[in-house]
């Protein structure tokens, strides 16, 4: 009875059998291993170890459905294929217990395509990376390359060649709930759930800033705060408007520092006659009958306006006494300020040349009004006149200015009516 061999199962002669016998054996295993490992072969599932340092050659396709262990060199002049659920090329750690591995593996699904990648002929350098360099067919080159395009060049630090994103950059913490952003303002988008915001933070003595710029000057415009001295400040090579309620501007500072506040304040064309280079505020009304400016101090006496000379000193103020009832305009008038006084000794003669009217502005003809021609009073008394006659800016009076001569002119009268007083007196014999 033959014995048979542990791995092909073959029978193992006899001893002392016949010769007969032995070539019997021999000839059948031949043709059962030429089954197995011959190129047209249909083979058996059997275990193959390739010893240390030896070489196993497939001249074919090298087809593994389980698991396949090697040790030593396979050598390959065609095609490795790994198939089945697991579909992994496994390379286990080269020191240490060899216990764990890294590992290639196909996708779940490749697409319904094929596809191969070829490697590089050369290897690479340090900081290299793989690329796909071409693409034939379902076939795609492999080539080390290096970053032709750093990310650092995307942000500026002196310059702004090559810095571009391409796309905007959005830093979500959090659902706002809004469904989309500005076209306009989407290079930057912070978003959060609850509150969010926008940081600079700068040293105790430096600077912190956001500047708007253009191809003709990289910051036209710009927010600021300098941390030593605490100055927070909007600088602009135009106006600075402040918007309220999304329509207009409610508050507009003009590049000759002019000051607009109203609803809707920028200063138009048609204002222009009266915010030249030497206004300071223009004021309108947000509504019919409302104030267009209103003062409030904490005290009821006191000044509420002051006007000052380009050499800081007074020249006059809008002043409240009495316990906030009776308000004074008053024009600088202290004797300290004056000198050269003389008496005005031509009062009446002065007065005569004055030519009151009765008369009503173009505008609204139906309010009949006293008063004078500012052109005709120049001459007598030119302080009481602003402008000149038929300047570009229309005349203007202040009537008060009138007083003084109005009062020596009275005083002569006076003085007159006294003196004939006294005559008649004499002439009636009167004592």
């Amino acid at each position: 009875m033959p014995s048979y061999s542990t791995n092909l199962n073959l029978a193992k002669p006899t001893v002392g059998g016949d010769t007969n016998q032995w070539g019997g054996y021999l000839n059948t295993n031949t043709d059962t291993l030429d089954g197995i490992f011959n190129a047209a072969g249909t083979g058996t599932s059997v275990g193959l170890q390739v010893g240390s340092g030896k070489t196993l050659k497939v001249g074919g396709t090298l087809t593994a459905t389980g698991s396949s262990s090697f040790s030593g060199t396979v050598s390959l002049s065609s095609t490795v294929q790994l198939t089945g659920s697991q579909n992994e090329l496994r390379f286990f750690e080269a020191i240490g217990g060899a216990d764990n591995y890294v590992a290639l593996k196909a996708p779940n699904d490749a697409g319904g395509a094929n596809y191969s990648l070829v490697l590089p002929a050369a290897q690479g350098t340090a900081g290299q990376f793989l690329k796909l360099t071409s693409l034939s067919g379902t076939e795609g080159l492999l080539q080390f390359a290096s970053v032709t395009t750093p990310a650092d060049n995307y942000f500026a630090t002196s310059g702004l060649s090559n810095k571009d994103l391409g796309v905007g950059l959005h830093l979500k913490t959090g659902d706002s709930g809004a469904s989309s952003v500005s076209s306009s303002a989407n290079q930057l988008v912070i978003e959060g759930s609850g509150d969010s915001g926008l940081s600079i933070l700068s040293f105790n003595d430096s600077v912190g800033m956001i500047a708007f710029g253009d191809g003709q000057d990289n910051d036209v415009a710009k927010i600021s705060y300098t941390h030593d001295a605490n100055d927070f400040t909007f600088t602009s090579g135009g106006a600075i408007n402040f918007v309220a309620g999304g329509s207009g501007s409610d508050l507009s500072v003009l590049s000759n520092g002019t000051v607009s506040v109203g609803s809707g304040s920028k200063i138009s064309s048609e204002l222009l006659n009266i915010t030249s280079a030497g206004d300071c505020a223009f004021f309108k009304t947000t509504s019919g009958g409302e104030e267009a400016l209103t003062i409030w101090r904490s005290s009821a006496n006191g000044t509420f306006i002051s006007f000052l000379k380009t050499d800081g000193n007074a020249c006059g103020s809008i002043n409240n006494s009495s316990n906030g009832s009776v308000t004074t305009y008053a024009t600088s008038s202290d004797y300290r300020l004056k000198e050269n006084e003389v008496s005005i000794s031509n009062g009446i003669d002065r007065i005569k040349q004055l030519n009151p009217y009765r008369f009503n502005f173009k505008d609204n003809p139906n309010n009949d009004l006293d008063g004078f021609f500012a052109h005709e009073v120049q001459d007598i008394v030119p302080e009481a006149v602003v402008g000149e006659k038929d300047g570009d800016e229309m005349q203007g009076i202040d009537q008060a200015k009138l007083v003084p001569l109005i009062t020596a002119a009275l005083q002569e009268a006076i003085t007159k009516i006294e003196s004939l007083e006294s005559e008649i007196d004499q002439l009636k014999g009167v004592n």
